[in-house]
């Protein structure tokens, strides 16, 4: 079983839109599982109109707790914290727990014992389907942090999925950036597709995200997305990719059907199947199918 990862550097390029597609064409051929590890704002179910099936609580973070009986306000818990997240309110030490990062500083300072640093309720694991595509998606809850642990508990949820279905692939469409939950969905997998587009914030994440996946030294390939509307952007891009030996798998032309399969709460090769970006699309699902049966 593989598992293919898409990514990008920058935010808005179309990776969801892409991996949306990818998923629509991919189930056709494959037994495919689609993960969303973005948590911070999950919209893959969207395209789908998928119904939801299960959904389940993910505790992944740490909070402190003060037991207000044993403390006796000497107040060094709030000299201690870095966060900020213990502040003096009546000569009493209180917890602003959105902050707390659960480091347990606090707890070793406190000369009475009073404060525990307990597991706490992050975030949510949702199971969803639509005819013969199953998703597994994660999402943060408001102001929580551990988005990084929580992607990891998708994944692991979407290979056991895998494993029930006896699926061939699980395709995921990951996080932008490069932060804790990018390298969280880039560990373990079989290949990374880089979603950009030809503008110059686009190659600079771009080039922070090919940094980044080069440490887990697994492949990676190059899209570009909207192609045709900068021609130097466009250049630049695969200029840097054949400097650092990319493949650049597709590039996909500017398309009004994309926005307007969007509005459909539709994939655009399903929405729009003649269109321009979705002979594109297809075209790209020929070369992956290759890549993935080479893959070890």
């Amino acid at each position: 079983m593989k598992e293919i990862v898409i990514l990008s550097g920058k935010g808005g390029v179309g990776k969801s839109t892409i991996a949306a597609s990818l998923g629509a064409i991919f189930s056709e051929k494959y037994k495919v599982v689609l993960a969303d590890t973005d948590v911070d704002a999950p919209n893959l179910a969207l395209f789908f109109d998928a119904i939801q099936k299960t959904s389940r609580d993910i505790s992944t973070s740490e909070k402190a707790f003060i037991n207000y009986e044993m403390c006796i306000g000497c107040l060094k818990c709030v000299d201690v914290c870095k966060f900020s997240s213990m502040v003096s309110f009546d000569k009493k030490p209180a917890v602003i727990s959105y902050s707390c990062e659960g480091c347990g500083a606090c707890t070793i300072v406190c000369p009475e014992d009073a404060i525990e640093i307990k597991t706490v309720v992050n975030g949510k694991i949702a199971i969803s389907s639509t005819n013969h595509i199953l998703m597994v998606s994660g999402e943060l809850s408001i102001g929580e942090s551990s988005s990084g642990r929580l992607v990891d508990e998708v994944r692991k949820t979407a290979r056991q999925e895998a494993e029930k279905l006896n699926a061939d692939l699980i395709l995921t469409d990951g996080p932008p950036g490069i932060g804790c939950p990018v390298i969280s969905s880039i560990k373990g997998s079989s290949y990374i597709i880089a979603v950009t587009e030809p503008t110059p914030a686009a190659l600079n994440g771009l080039k922070r995200l090919f940094k980044v996946v080069g440490y887990f030294r697994i492949p990676l390939g190059i899209i570009i997305n909207k192609s045709d509307m900068y021609t130097k952007s466009r250049q630049e891009i695969k200029a840097f990719a054949k400097k650092s030996k990319i493949t650049v798998l597709s590039e996909i032309p500017y398309d009004l059907s994309v926005p307007k399969a969007i509005s459909m709460a539709m994939p655009v090769v399903t929405a729009c199947p003649d269109a321009q970006s979705s002979f594109a699309i297809k075209k790209l699902v020929n070369k992956l199918s290759g890549i993935i049966k080479k893959l070890s």
